[in-house]
């Protein structure tokens, strides 16, 4: 019998609870880049580029994070995202199996309270067709928040469903050569 601390159930609770205060920190820092950027509270990417008469491209962001000397910052930020997304996935799995559903589950909850605590903080995106900036790496990645929402919740299902499935972990037979098992 599993005791408690190594029970799924619980296993997959202490998951979630990293994976929203991974992301109540990513909304808090991607709010703060934003004012750090002068942008309006609760607009998307597309509404901010056509009140500047531009348009939003696969490197328009990049360009403005270079002229204001943050695209370095931001890349490591979003590296180090994924760097530590893998790295709870490694610490947290018993199998490559598991851990790269760890690293399915933890990324899609992580991705899911990104942008309900955007919504709390600054009110963006205001609806599923509002168009945000995934990610940079390794090109500027945006569109359609529905996008990422549809496909962080099968991704979840399916790490749920991984998770579960996953195979026992099978005893070795013992060391002792004087024992024949």
């Amino acid at each position: 019998m599993q005791s408690e601390e190594n029970s799924f159930r619980w296993r997959l609770f202490w998951w979630m609870v990293f994976a929203a205060a991974f992301g109540v920190t990513e909304a808090a820092l991607v709010v703060y880049v934003r004012q750090l950027l002068g942008y309006p509270v609760g607009l998307d990417y597309a509404e901010i580029w056509a009140k500047r008469a531009q348009t939003l491209s696969v490197f328009a962001m990049g360009d403005e994070l270079k002229a204001r000397h943050l695209f370095g910052v931001e890349l490591a930020r979003e590296a180090g995202t994924i760097v530590l997304l893998v790295g709870a996935a490694m610490a947290a799995g018993r199998s490559a199996r598991e851990r790269f559903g760890v690293f399915c589950y933890t990324f899609a909850l992580w991705d899911l309270t990104y942008y309900a605590y955007l919504i709390a903080f600054i009110g963006f995106p205001r609806s599923l067709t509002a168009i945000d900036v995934y990610f940079l790496i390794p090109i500027t990645w945006y569109g359609p928040v529905w996008f990422p929402v549809c496909v962080v919740m099968p991704a979840l299902l399916a790490a749920g469903v991984w998770l579960m499935r996953s195979p026992k972990t099978t005893a070795t037979p013992s060391a002792d050569p004087a024992r024949s098992d």
